[in-house]
């Protein structure tokens, strides 16, 4: 392990930026059921420190959840992170899901004994923009094949983008517009292995994460529901977290589900493979496809634009010490304000 959680926090207060010149820098649209599981705000902490580090450029977040506090929450972690200005998107078709606790909607009400909310807000409802024109707004003077599109729930607004018409921002359909500024897209999506499943972020709206795999026209790495299981976040640095200052993320974990509890790190492998895409495996150029049940298949035949992740036993351990790493550092803004 890497020591108790509180020496790692206190020995990171000597961590510095290090220097990343501009062209280092990944401009990266995240997308996300931000409510349904807390892996999405885990998540956002990592990227919210490789924001710290010079390694990415946050450029929007959209989330497709139906509930009124998933924006708020989204601009609170902005806030809280010190990047209150990164866009947020609400769908105008959001998925209902009743899976889970909604921990968005307690740490939104969290209120001091005088009623003032703990956390605060950078904007109100009415900035928070229809999803699919905030990604064409930020994509169109993004320079070409360069933006990452990170996606951490259901494929609805990818879909909508690839079908959206021309408008003020840009003269290219959906689907043209992101075939020039795309790089790839990094999906936290499917299942493979000897027990696959229907997995969630697929079966909530299948046509649209068929339509994606289908039309999405750059390439695509899968992140299937396997690894995620066998890397475990661990509620320690939730622990730390909180004896060191009051966190909307760790305030999310703590109500989502009965502490102490360990979980998969599903969407954080989607992150992580932004930035050291070397702790994966990847196989060969393939195509993957959603059958009518929501199941992925993938067809390793050496072409086609898709990859699949996978771990092994040691790179599984490799990738939760380097997200233990992660989390255990005080993000930036943070440890300027102590």
């Amino acid at each position: 392990m890497l020591g108790s959680v509180r020496s790692g926090i206190m020995a990171l207060c000597l961590w510095c930026v290090p220097f990343v010149s501009a062209a280092d820098t990944l401009p990266v649209l995240v997308e996300t059921d931000m409510g349904n599981d807390i892996d999405d705000a885990l998540a956002l902490d990592l990227l919210y420190k490789a924001m710290d580090d010079g390694k990415i450029r946050i450029l929007g977040i959209g989330n497709h959840k139906l509930t009124d506090t998933a924006s708020d929450y989204i601009d609170i972690l902005n806030t809280w992170y010190g990047y209150p200005d990164i866009p947020v998107g609400k769908s105008t078709t959001p998925i209902a899901s009743a899976d889970g606790v909604d921990y968005t909607a307690f740490v939104t009400q969290m209120k001091d004994d005088d009623g003032t909310h703990l956390f605060p807000r950078s904007k109100g409802p009415d900035r928070y923009e229809d999803s699919v024109t905030m990604y064409r707004r930020l994509l169109a003077v993004q320079p070409d094949s360069s933006v990452v599109f990170v996606s951490l729930g259901f494929a609805t607004e990818l879909a909508k983008l690839l079908d959206s018409e021309p408008d003020s921002y840009s003269a290219f359909a959906g689907r043209d517009l992101v075939a020039r500024k795309v790089k790839f897209l990094s999906v936290m999506a499917g299942s493979y292995g000897e027990h696959k499943i229907a997995e969630f972020n697929v079966v909530k709206d299948i046509a649209a994460m068929r339509k994606v795999f289908e039309e999405w026209p750059t390439a695509i790495v899968q992140n299937p529901f396997e690894i995620g299981v066998s890397v475990l976040y661990p509620s320690s640095v939730i622990d730390g977290w909180c004896s060191a200052e009051l966190n909307p993320v760790a305030e999310g974990y703590k109500v989502y589900s009965e502490m102490p509890y360990d979980r998969p790190a599903w969407d954080l492998l989607s992150v992580v493979y932004l930035t050291h895409p070397e702790l994966f495996s990847e196989s060969r150029p393939g195509t993957v496809s959603v059958d009518d049940s929501g199941f992925t298949c993938f067809d390793d035949g050496g072409t086609g634009s898709h990859t699949v992740l996978s771990a092994d036993g040691e790179q599984c351990r490799l990738l939760r010490e380097h997200i233990v790493r992660q989390a255990l550092r005080v993000a930036a803004y943070r440890q300027n304000r102590r």
